[in-house]
This record gives structure tokens, sequence and C-alpha cells, in this order.
């Protein structure tokens, strides 16, 4: 969504992918911004570095906006070898510590013009860890597409959801992190407390799927689970459910969570730090109060036993959603950004 909207917006924008991009010719017109294919194979391959600092000079950008780990360090260390004048680094997530990184970070954040983070709670705690001033952090949330698709009940039909079944509805790599194992284990509880008509259907695929399905099966959900594995519909998905649970441990932007309220569906979370960025308990949504199946069922059952505070709430989540996870804003945001160090203003 970036890449087309800058380019609508009309910076001049190349991408320049490290990895295969795996584009073929119909994705890269889908597309509509030009993409330089490095091919490196492996992380074994660094010979794709001196061909990435040969195309940042021909290419001889303003700015340099480098995301994920090779973008991280090969990506910064060839924008200085290149020359440009402005780095920009969006931070993902947390890499792994150690001595060599410690020390390339220290010489690479000092030379990255602007770091871009995804709310205010990342902010403070990277300026905290980095020791970066506030003002070099820009907080911009990523965009979330508003998705159309079938219907409720004809989704419901497909998913073999009757019309009584009261749905969660969990998106996601099935990875500790995102902890779907609580999200059973709450099922399990709020299920003993009458909630009879709870199920749980999930989205996604990951090395944990073998152990939440056995999880399932001892508590006796096997038939209150579904497994869909990866689906890239699953921000359709959305429709069909009642009640959107992130059981997850942290979260910098949780998309999922954002194409839920989008939809409106009202979210079910854990109090991972920064979440109050998102949801406002009682307000935009449920927030358990700890990370136990007791305090993620509580919040579950505040959700399921009143329908109409439900409802108030999942539009409420969706009039939040629209607001700070516009596309446009986040195109805005990106090119005033841009705009600011190529004029010098930011430097």
């Amino acid at each position: 969504m970036l890449g087309p909207g800058l380019a609508a917006a009309g910076v001049d924008l190349t991408i320049v992918s490290i990895y295969p991009s795996g584009l073929d010719e119909a994705g890269l017109q889908r597309l509509g911004v030009p993409v330089v294919d490095l091919g490196r194979n492996g992380r074994g391959d660094r010979g794709y570095f001196p061909r990435l600092v040969r195309t940042l000079r021909a290419l001889r950008p303003d700015v340099v906006h480098a995301h994920l780990h090779t973008g991280q360090y090969g990506g910064r260390a060839a924008a200085l070898l290149a020359r440009v004048p402005a780095i920009v680094f969006t931070v993902h997530g947390e890499e792994p510590g150690g001595p060599v990184r410690w020390v390339a970070d220290r010489v690479l954040h000092a030379r990255t013009s602007r770091f871009v983070v995804f709310t205010e709670a990342q902010r403070r705690r990277l300026a905290a860890a980095e020791r970066i001033a506030p003002a070099r952090i820009a907080v911009i949330p990523n965009g979330v597409a508003t998705v159309s698709g079938a219907s409720r009940d004809a989704l419901r039909a497909e998913l073999g959801l009757g019309p009584d079944v009261f749905a969660l509805y969990n998106a996601g790599r099935l990875v500790p992190q995102k902890n779907q194992l609580l999200a059973i284990e709450a099922l399990a509880l709020a299920r003993a407390s009458g909630a009879s008509r709870m199920r749980l259907v999930v989205a996604g695929d990951g090395p944990l799927a073998a152990d939440l399905r056995e999880l399932a099966d001892a508590r006796g959900l096997h038939e209150h689970v579904d497994f869909l594995g990866y689906r890239p519909d699953a921000p359709a998905l959305a429709a069909a459910m009642d009640l959107f649970v992130l059981p997850s441990l942290w979260e910098y932007m949780p998309l999922a969570l954002g194409e839920a309220m989008m939809a409106g569906l009202a979210p079910a979370i854990t109090p991972w730090e920064g979440y109050d960025d998102f949801v406002r308990d009682g307000e935009t949504g449920f927030v358990a109060a700890g990370f136990d199946a007791e305090a993620l069922a509580a919040a579950i059952l505040r959700a399921y036993g009143d329908d109409a505070a439900r409802a108030t709430i999942a539009q409420r989540a969706q009039a939040a959603a629209r607001a700070q996870f516009d596309v446009g804003t986040m195109v805005r945001a990106h090119v005033d950004l841009y705009d600011s160090l190529r004029r010098g203003r930011g430097a």
C-alpha cells in the first residue's frame, strides 16, 4: 500500500528488493512502482552488498528508506557508502543483541536521519533503549485497507458456523508471541462458565500448529476450535465473526487487529505494552486485566454477555480504526517526512 500510494502522491520511487521479490509481470504491473531485484541467495550471499551500493549510486536518491533486518544493517551501510543525503529506518521489531550488532547500531543510528515507529509507546521504548532523541523518531501507524467480500451469512455457511454460534476470531502466525494457547485456555474457561455457544476460529499457520491442536483436544474442545490454516482472505473473514481475540505477549503494529476493527469487529486483547495506543477498555474493546486465562476469559465474557454494549463498542472500534489506520494519512505522513529531509529541514 505504501509504495503505490507514494507513487500516486508524486514521489519518484524505486523499490530495491535485496532478496528475490517473487513478483511476476502481472504483480509488477499491479504494484505500479519500479523494482530492482538484487536476488540475494540466502544470508551467506554477501555479494548483494556491492550490487546494492552500485544500485544506490546509480539511482542517486534524496532519501533511502530501509526496512527489516537487511535494511537495518546492509541497507543503511550501503546508503552511507553511496553518499545518500538522508536515511530513514522503520523499526519493525527488536533484533537479537550481541556486541557486533551493538557497535553497528551505534554507528548507523548516528547517521540515520529519522526512525519510524508505529506507536507512541514504541517511540518511548526506542528512545530509552537506543538513546535516540525522541524528535528523531516519527510515529506513523501502518495503513490498513478496507476489505469488502462475501456477506456474513455466506461466510458463516462456508465456515460451518451456525446461526447461534458466538464466534471468537484470531488471525496471525502461530508462534509464541501471538500466544494462541492462551485463547484456547480462555475458551475452555468461558465455556465452563456457561458460554456454551462460544467457538474459536483460528486463521494462520506456524510452528505451534500441532501444539495448539493438542491443547484443544486435551481441553475437550476438538469440536469448538476451527484451525483454518493460512488464509489469504483472513481480513475478510472478520465479517463472519462476533469478537476478535488477540492474546499476544507483545505487539508493535498488529495489522490483524486493525483489519478486524476496520471490519467492525470489537476486540478482546491482553494488556501488552502500548495496547492503549489502539484499544481503550470499555470504549473500543475489551482489555484483559492480565495475561492469564482467567483474565482473558473474563474480558471475553464481558463481550459475550452484553450484545448491545458489544455492538456499540464495535462501532467505536471501527470509527477509531478508520481514523488511525487510514492509508491516505500514512502516505501523506511519509511524503511530509521525505520532503522535510529533502529540503534539509530534518537533517
